[in-house]
């Protein structure tokens, strides 16, 4: 039920959110970022399982349900260009807030801490 609640709450917020949010102003990244705390609800909810790079439909042959399946997008491919293009943004509703942005920033400058 928890988990329920948490990716409807993620779900709403990014619904909510524009590109020209102050969300990394009025919530800044946690100090320590990880996949399994801050990454994978993003993912999920932006990525994985609204659809789009889960495993069942793949699009752009491009599956993001794992760690190692989020850290090598981030790693060797173009995950960081799409969610900061303004011309073709991942997701394709719109660019992801900016304060979001941040935090998968963090996790990279971080390593790509997984727990």
């Amino acid at each position: 039920m928890k988990k329920v609640f948490l990716t409807l709450l993620m779900a709403s917020i990014f619904v909510g959110c524009a590109s020209d949010s102050t969300d990394d102003v009025t919530n800044p990244p946690p100090a320590k970022i990880t996949y399994a705390k801050n990454i994978k609800p993003l993912v999920d909810t932006s990525c994985a399982t609204s659809g789009c790079h889960n495993a069942a439909s793949k699009q752009a042959g491009l599956t993001l349900e794992t760690y190692a399946q989020v850290k090598n997008a981030f790693l060797n491919g173009n995950a960081f260009a799409r969610i900061e293009s303004t011309t073709n943004p991942m997701p394709p509703s719109g660019k992801l807030p900016d304060g979001t942005i941040q935090t998968i920033k963090k996790w990279r400058d971080q390593g790509y801490l997984e727990k």
